[in-house]
């Protein structure tokens, strides 16, 4: 619709909300508010007209503060205790609409809005100002009881350092790319790294555009603990009753438990059948024979579910070559002879771990830096001084799909 049509329609502006779930309780938590137009019999959205570059910050303020008028009014009327978020553009900080924003909270903090209550939703992707000012303005607006969310991750570039900076209470995860089948399976990563960052800065994670039981089950095994999206519950121009969905939420949830369940208990299953091959095979070859002759030995006893084998000392040197499985044989590849390994993530706590426990470990699904493919990893420590490293190969993975989550 054309910004000017929008303008010449104010009075037609009317804001939705859309209820936000919680994991831990199964309840309404939240609602975010939505601008629409109402007009010919017809419900238009507005967040078009607020992502277009060419629409004046002048038009956009103005349907901002008349929808948020409408929006304060009825929540404050109705008492509506769980917080409202508010998408407001970060740009808006760092100019004189900063002063009419505040100035707009503070007014209806005096008829009854509790700050406490208010979490504001902006894209950090969209702020192209001085960070230290916006820093500054939303440590302003904490101490006034206001909430920080960190809007639209996962759907393009973010800046996790600058994100750290704004100290967010919550990080919203967009599940938009979900929807494509050709999504990367980097987009997993990218969403396992904002889970870590969620809980290195103290934040909660709201998964948003949920339009399916897959992106549901996705959002909660991905440490969400919010949720929102038409699967649970459109925006609406009422608040919906808070416990709308309980019962359906600890159905869905304890079927993904079950799920969960399943697939853990194969990962435990491969890890302990390994130990076990491991184990004995390790017992029958080892001699006082040169380390690779031995590997080498071991790696043909082994079920042909790994495409490289390596042993390294405790300190993470490499102390075999890297045994390659290609076309049903093990090649020999000596680059990696020699090379330390210790820098890699969870390296040294294995080793402890293994030492300690005197058993192999399953590593979490990764992918892979030289095939850039998924794979597992596992480790098991020889004895005290030599831990076995196995990857998994992604076809053996592909054949068994409880591997792969």
């Amino acid at each position: 619709m054309d910004p000017l049509d929008v303008m010449m329609h104010v009075d037609k502006v009317k804001p939705y909300f859309q209820a936000i779930f919680s994991a831990d309780s199964h309840e309404v938590v939240g609602y975010e508010v939505l601008g629409k137009l109402e007009i010919d019999q017809k419900i238009i959205s507005l967040g078009t007209f607020f992502h277009d570059p060419t629409v004046p910050d002048d038009f956009k303020m103005e349907i901002d503060q008349k929808i948020q008028d409408l929006a304060f009014k009825k929540y404050v009327s109705e008492n509506i205790q769980v917080p409202l978020y508010l998408n407001v553009h970060a740009n808006y900080f760092e100019t004189e609409k900063e002063d009419q924003f505040l100035d707009h909270l503070l007014n209806y903090q005096q008829k009854g809005l509790d700050l406490a209550n208010i979490v504001i939703e902006i894209s950090e992707q969209q702020f192209s100002g001085d960070l230290d000012l916006l820093t500054h303005t939303f440590k302003y607006l904490k101490t006034l009881g206001v909430k920080l969310a960190i809007d639209d991750l996962g759907t393009g570039a973010s800046n996790l350092d600058r994100i750290s900076l704004m100290e967010p209470d919550i990080l919203k995860v967009n599940l938009h790319a979900l929807q494509s089948e050709s999504i990367s399976t980097n987009y997993h990563s990218i969403i396992y790294s904002l889970s870590l960052l969620a809980r290195k800065v103290g934040a909660e994670l709201l998964f948003a555009e949920i339009i399916t039981n897959y992106h549901f089950h996705y959002a909660w095994r991905n440490s969400g603990r919010y949720y929102q999206g038409s699967f649970l519950s459109p925006s609406a121009s009422d608040f919906v009753e808070m416990n709308i969905l309980k019962e359906r939420f600890r159905k869905d949830i304890q079927q993904f438990i079950l799920v969960e369940r399943k697939k853990l208990t194969a990962k435990f299953q491969l890890a302990k059948s390994l130990n076990l091959q491991i184990q004995g095979k390790w017992k029958q070859i080892k001699k006082n024979r040169e380390l690779d002759v031995v590997i080498d030995s071991l790696a043909k006893e082994m079920e042909h579910i790994f495409f490289r084998i390596y042993v390294t000392d405790e300190d993470g040197f490499q102390k075999t070559v890297n045994f390659i499985h290609v076309n049903k044989n093990w090649m020999w590849d000596k680059s990696a002879k020699g090379k330390n390994w210790s820098w890699r993530p969870y390296f040294i706590e294995n080793v402890i771990r293994m030492k300690e426990e005197q058993s192999g470990i399953l590593s979490d699904i990764y992918n892979d830096i030289e095939t850039g493919e998924r794979i597992r990893t596992f480790s098991y420590p020889l004895d005290e001084s030599l831990y076995l490293f196995m990857d998994i190969s992604p076809m053996y993975l592909d054949e068994h799909e409880d591997l792969l989550w």
